[in-house]
């Protein structure tokens, strides 16, 4: 198609042509690269994956998100029969560059991942179980009468301090998972299999790298009884009243209530 230059004299005699008005309209009728446009409801995530034999409602999933904001601690809410967890990747606007996570599930050895993020991305990790030992506690707190209105309960929990060289900080709340739930007898007397995370168990005596601490609480309000149940074995216990982790432990290791 030709066009023919036709002048025309506009205020403050300055030419402009049609042709080149033309053109400036048809500049918007010309193909585009093609994009891809994303739905509005995407939100750039990472995709937890979980193995068949593995129920989610038992998968535990702390995680920092490092960014432009800094750093932004969290958790995955536990779920009932779902095949993977999502963890969105963005803190008020802004995306993160790069998840760390540590994740544990029953049976289990603890496992890190270091994800880097792209801006605007989902990504997808697997969780394969990989499975630990166990070791057999049995013990008794004392004075019984702690346990004697029969719904006292005792919750184990794993104290992972290493995590905060992890996370690469140098302080803040200690990463911690519940590994079991046992009721004394009237006596005091417990029995629990817990797992031997052999890394820990190797750190120097010296280091604090992580422990089991011990918690008696109400078993129906939940209302801590005694935080901190202490073993009377020095060898086996922190200065914070936890319970160092060993490949084993003496039978009727007691166990005494430490403060609130």
């Amino acid at each position: 198609m030709i066009f023919e230059e036709q002048p025309v004299l506009a205020m403050g005699g300055h030419v402009v042509t049609w042709v080149s008005a033309v053109l400036l309209g048809m500049a918007g009728l010309l193909p585009q690269s093609p994009q891809t446009p994303k739905p509005a409801s995407f939100s750039p995530s990472v995709s937890i994956s979980l193995p068949p034999a593995v129920r989610s409602e038992t998968v535990q999933i702390e995680y920092l998100l490092i960014g432009p904001f800094g750093g932004y601690g969290g958790y995955a809410a536990q779920r009932t029969g779902v095949h993977s967890y999502e963890i969105p990747t963005t803190v008020g606007g802004k995306a993160a560059t790069e998840l760390r996570l540590i994740i544990y599930a029953p049976d289990c050895e603890v496992q890190t991942f270091a994800i880097p993020l792209a801006e605007d991305s989902k990504v997808k990790q697997a969780f394969s179980c990989q499975r630990v030992e166990t070791v057999a506690l049995s013990g008794q707190i004392v004075p019984n009468e702690l346990v004697r209105n029969n719904r006292a309960e005792l919750v184990v929990t794993y104290m992972a301090y290493w995590a905060h060289g992890f996370y690469g900080i140098s302080d803040g709340i200690v990463t911690e998972f519940r590994l079991a739930t046992v009721s004394p007898d009237a006596n005091g007397m417990f029995q629990v299999d817990l797992p031997y995370f052999s890394a820990d168990a190797s750190a120097l005596s010296s280091q604090r790298r992580a422990s089991f601490r011990l918690m008696l609480r109400d078993s129906k309000t939940w209302n801590p009884i005694t935080y901190n149940l202490e073993p009377d074995v020095p060898e086996l216990r922190l200065e914070d009243h936890s319970l160092r982790i060993r490949s084993h432990y003496p039978d009727g290791l007691k166990f005494t209530g430490g403060p609130l």
